[in-house]
């Protein structure tokens, strides 16, 4: 019943139809155009024995051909309207497909990609890292104290915090990086280069968020060659490495006071 009422809307909007994109009309038009044809042929044969009769002047003396000179452009509106309707439907299986796509690739906080996206994007890059011997990188970045802001201001303050750190990161990108949300609070950056290329990216990304939002993040960096070849190596060397950086991060914060002149030494 729906296809049914989506074929009558088509058919009422026949003075939408483009022709020069519809070629369901002129397929239309062109499949019922014998038809008045072949009918004043056979009144020709049989009425006028092949006289010297105009089409013309058969269709003055017998009228009722207007039904059959109609059948082309009948034929055409309701052809066109099975266009319409293909059209439309095709439009929206696109707009289905790509909306469809864009929630399997997104996600749907931070506008980053996918952390099952990045990662396909991650193999994709070491793949051709093989065939070009150019190396890979990657970039797992977590956010300083995130918990406390969860804590203290509450998840929507922490959602929020988020989306403006995947902007922030987003910004300092350079043209072939890869941006996803690899879980909770952390970012995986997949940069084509070498390490010194992704040191530079990550500098910048964390001056970023400094920006943006005041907060901190660190960052672990891994490269193919020197810590593995495959994705996982990679993402646990970079992980490593975070784990070190969110280590030094703790102790330059909360570790002892510089010793001042009245300090005893040990």
């Amino acid at each position: 019943m729906e296809t049914l009422g989506s074929f009558l809307r088509a058919l009422c909007r026949g003075h939408t139809y483009d022709l020069r994109r519809n070629r369901f009309a002129w397929f239309g038009f062109a499949w019922g155009l014998p038809i008045p044809i072949f009918s004043l042929a056979l009144d020709h044969l049989l009425l006028d024995n092949f006289g010297h009769r105009s089409p013309f002047s058969i269709l003055l003396e017998h009228p009722w051909h207007i039904y059959f000179l109609a059948h082309p452009f009948a034929f055409a509106v309701i052809f066109g309207a099975f266009g319409t309707l293909f059209e439309d439907l095709k439009t929206r299986n696109r707009e289905l497909f790509e909306r469809l796509q864009h929630e399997a690739t997104t996600d749907s906080l931070t506008a980053a990609s996918t952390r099952r996206f990045v990662l396909d994007e991650l193999d994709r890059a070491l793949a051709r890292s093989e065939r070009s011997t150019d190396p890979v990188a990657v970039i797992l970045m977590d956010m300083d104290n995130f918990k406390e802001v969860n804590d203290t201001q509450g998840h929507l303050a922490g959602d929020r915090l988020l989306r403006q750190v995947a902007d922030a990161l987003r910004a300092a990108l350079r043209r072939g990086d890869t941006l996803g949300r690899y879980g909770g609070d952390e970012f995986l950056i997949v940069a084509p280069g070498s390490r010194e290329g992704a040191v530079s990216v990550a500098e910048r990304a964390r001056q970023a968020v400094l920006d943006r939002t005041g907060h901190t993040i660190s960052a672990g960096i891994a490269a193919s060659g020197e810590n593995g070849r495959s994705a996982s190596e990679l993402i646990m060397a970079a992980d490593a490495d975070l784990a070190v950086k969110k280590r030094q991060h703790k102790t330059r914060r909360f570790g002892p006071p510089t010793a001042g002149p009245g300090t005893p030494r040990a």
